[in-house]
């Protein structure tokens, strides 16, 4: 398995058992009973399991509680390491952002930015306990909005989960995000290609206004009544059309005949679009790469998707 959702556990062992059942990896001092348990390290970052409870309770505690899985189950037990993985990418953009000298805002690991917009049924869950409609953001944040306050399904299809939310959740992440898609414009031959492949996006319908129905298009009825509506002028009274429980009677008000955006109007709209899609592309292979080389996940903590993990649900 690989790219953004590939099992990411920093190499072949992320950890190994030294004498006493203390944890040890390559290259790592093994801590001695003293030291803060910890969950994952990061590079020079060590994220501690009280961190990761911390966070797991603001998640508990928001207004989508009920819709995650119970901390018992093997769900819940992955929506924990799940988190994990997201503090550590958190973590490494943090530490890339201040390495490139970006400004990167601000968002501590144990205090995700609050994310101000709902998430409709079916979307991914927000990773923080959202900011009151209309309260202010916390001292040095900015309030987020538009396509970075929420997780979509988009995006997580396009990058990976991991790195979808991360890029909501943490200036420093857009910061790098920004930084790697300098180097991924597409071509004026890119933008014209998806403006030809997606004419539908810049394409709308016919539309006629029917009483009693409103505004319909093409496959929103059915059957004699639609081939009556779409064959009538605009004022004509059409029927009685059989139809569901009975004849009908109706009247095209208005017609409103189908329109296509010209290349020029959208063509810098689609060259943003791609632009930042390349982006968050190239930020999702960043992390997968720098995940890799600096990562170690204590047991417990490993990716979800890791087959070696006893509640991995994806197993050959």
């Amino acid at each position: 398995m690989s790219g953004p959702d590939a099992p990411l556990t920093g190499g072949a062992a992320p950890e190994a058992r030294g004498e006493g059942g203390g944890w040890r990896s390559a290259g790592r001092p093994r801590p001695g009973p003293s030291a803060v348990r910890a969950a994952a390290t990061a590079g020079d970052r060590v994220i501690t399991v009280a961190e990761v409870d911390r966070r797991l309770r603001l998640l508990r505690s928001g207004p989508l509680a009920a819709r995650l899985p119970r901390p018992e189950t093997a769900e819940g037990r992955n929506l924990r390491r799940w988190l994990v993985q997201v503090m550590v990418a958190e973590a490494l953009a943090e530490q890339e952002a201040a390495r490139l000298g970006l400004p990167a805002g601000h968002s501590p690991l144990g205090d995700p930015v609050p994310l101000g917009d709902p998430v409709p049924l079916g979307d991914p869950v927000p990773l923080g306990d959202p900011a009151p409609p209309g309260s202010p953001p916390p001292a040095g944040r900015a309030a987020p909005s538009g396509p970075e306050a929420v997780l979509t399904l988009a995006g997580a299809l396009r990058t990976g989960g991991v790195a979808a939310a991360v890029l909501v959740t943490t200036p420093a992440a857009r910061a790098v995000c920004r930084a790697l898609a300098a180097g991924c414009e597409p071509s004026e031959d890119e933008v014209r290609d998806y403006y030809r492949r997606n004419l539908d996006r810049f394409t709308t319908p016919e539309t006629r206004w029917v009483r009693p129905f409103g505004p319909v298009r093409r496959g929103q009825l059915a059957g004699p009544i639609e081939d009556a509506v779409f064959a009538a002028r605009e004022g004509e009274t059409v029927g009685p059309v059989e139809g569901p429980g009975g004849p009908w009677t109706l009247v095209v008000e208005r017609i409103e005949a189908a329109r296509r955006e010209p290349y020029a109007a959208v063509r810098e709209r689609i060259r943003a679009e791609l632009a930042k899609e390349n982006g968050e592309r190239a930020f999702a292979r960043w992390l997968d790469a720098r995940h890799a080389d600096s990562v170690v996940l204590t047991p417990g903590h490993e990716h979800p998707a890791d087959p070696a993990q006893p509640d991995a649900d994806h197993r050959h």
